[in-house]
């Protein structure tokens, strides 16, 4: 896909004054309001940025990706000014937690400023089984059906096919991002040198449907340094069960926060 982004993947300008940003990825179907709510959540001194994908939302007229490494030139082209100014970490939830691991290993390739830590979840490594079916295995009413099973749609929609002809389409190009992973540049898993110098977290739901916590601890093939933790609820958790994530997302962020050589806090 050729495309000039009207609108940039990033809502708003990062807060000057953060000490550190998270840039936040969202899953195959969604969008950055999946985040909305999370700056309250947080520790003070978090600025977090979630990152928008064209093709929905407030970039629903631009055209949409379909390969993995299309989507990860262009975040890497628009997202390095910003991940080059400061400290900074990622989140990426299912899909996004493929998209935020591979544009960090392109980052690394080029010697871009690297992440503080990378927190991935509900998403299988690629070396594991897929997390996400092939974009065109189901039809619509089969895909529709299989979105509300696990979480990702509300009941209400089976009913509403002109809702599904607007989310479908989204959602299959989505899958075809997934199912392209293998040219978004990612380290190979059986190779020991090629695992990256970097800290990730890996979270998965305990009564996630699609995707089981082995297959999420596979991450920890690709890094150096990694840690894994198995949270209530399932595949959408920082919704469906909040409280245990957020538990310990917020801890991991105070903690790189309060690292040697963190940015200082602001006067009060």
């Amino acid at each position: 896909m050729t495309t000039t982004a009207a609108v940039s993947c990033l809502g708003r300008e990062p807060l000057e004054d953060a000490r550190l940003r998270l840039f936040c990825f969202h899953h195959a179907g969604g969008g950055a309001s999946f985040f909305s709510s999370w700056a309250g959540r947080l520790p003070p001194g978090v600025d977090v940025l979630p990152v928008q994908l064209p093709g929905r939302e407030a970039r629903y007229r631009e055209p949409r990706f379909q390969d993995a490494g299309e989507v990860v030139g262009a975040l890497g082209r628009e997202l390095a000014p910003r991940l080059d100014e400061g400290p900074w970490a990622a989140y990426g939830h299912s899909m996004g937690a493929m998209v935020a691991f591979a544009l960090t290993a392109a980052r690394l390739r080029e010697g871009g400023r690297p992440p503080e830590a990378l927190f991935l979840g509900a998403y299988a490594a690629p070396v594991a089984a897929p997390t996400l079916p092939p974009p065109d295995r189901y039809d619509d009413r089969e895909l529709a059906r299989l979105l509300v099973d696990f979480g990702g749609l509300s009941p209400q929609f089976l009913g509403r096919d002109d809702w599904l002809r607007v989310l479908l389409p989204i959602l299959r190009d989505d899958l075809r991002i997934c199912a392209s992973h293998h040219r978004a540049g990612l380290p190979d898993p059986d190779d020991e040198w090629a695992r990256l110098p970097l800290h990730v977290e890996a979270f998965a739901g305990a009564d996630d449907p699609l995707v089981r916590p082995d297959a999420v601890r596979a991450w920890g093939r690709y890094v150096h340094s990694f840690r894994m933790t198995t949270v209530p609820g399932g595949h959408f958790f920082p919704r469906q069960a909040p409280d245990p994530f957020f538990g310990h997302l917020s801890p991991a962020l105070a903690r790189l926060l309060a690292a040697p050589g963190a940015p200082p806090a602001a006067p009060g």
